[in-house]
């Protein structure tokens, strides 16, 4: 297919009008992201697929609905599409779990270059396997940047949940990374 250059308001309305390369345009330019997202929720590359599907099935139906409010509104309104759908296939494959205790957490002190060593794909990695809850809250607070208030709503936990779990994500990405560290794998 030919490189479209549209703006994202003639994008939108040529997907609206039902024009197929339009679609095709959309779905090529956002996919690679929203599969990215995925995985950092869903930590498994068929469920991350399932819901980069059914995330632009949910895109193209409701497209007409989009209200355009300047140049990357449709890319963040997509990208909510996305982890709201990932929220949803977790919630339906129960797969959250949250634990409101706190147990000691001995924070040990990084060297200050210790991130700076590391590459973002390693950074990605400790975050894909920490468990769902962990994950999900961490994901929501320190990178789409949602507020705990937000969170809960968005999970159905309380504000309480939504902070113990990303001090409990935190401790344990510092302990990853301080025993790759050690280990010498950075």
């Amino acid at each position: 297919m030919k490189e479209m250059i549209l703006s994202e308001e003639e994008l939108v309305r040529r997907c609206i009008g039902k024009d197929r390369h339009a679609h095709e345009f959309l779905f090529n330019q956002f996919y690679q992201e929203l599969y990215i997202i995925a995985m950092r929720y869903l930590s498994d590359h068929h469920n991350a697929e399932d819901v980069v599907i059914q995330s632009f099935t949910r895109v193209f139906k409701y497209l007409k609905n989009f209200s355009y409010q300047g140049p990357g509104s449709l890319g963040k309104w997509i990208r909510t599409i996305l982890i709201n759908e990932a929220i949803r296939s977790l919630k339906k494959r129960n797969l959250i779990e949250f634990n409101d205790e706190i147990k000691h957490m001995d924070t040990q002190n990084l060297e200050a270059n210790a991130l700076q060593q590391m590459q973002a794909s390693d950074i990605l990695r400790m975050i894909e396997k920490l468990p769902t809850g962990y994950r999900t809250v961490f994901n929501l607070f320190a990178v789409e940047g949602f507020s705990h208030k937000e969170i809960a709503d968005k999970l159905g936990i309380s504000e309480s949940t939504s902070k113990t779990q990303l001090k409990k994500a935190r401790h344990q990405l510092m302990n990853n990374i301080q025993n790759n560290m050690n280990y010498g794998t950075i």
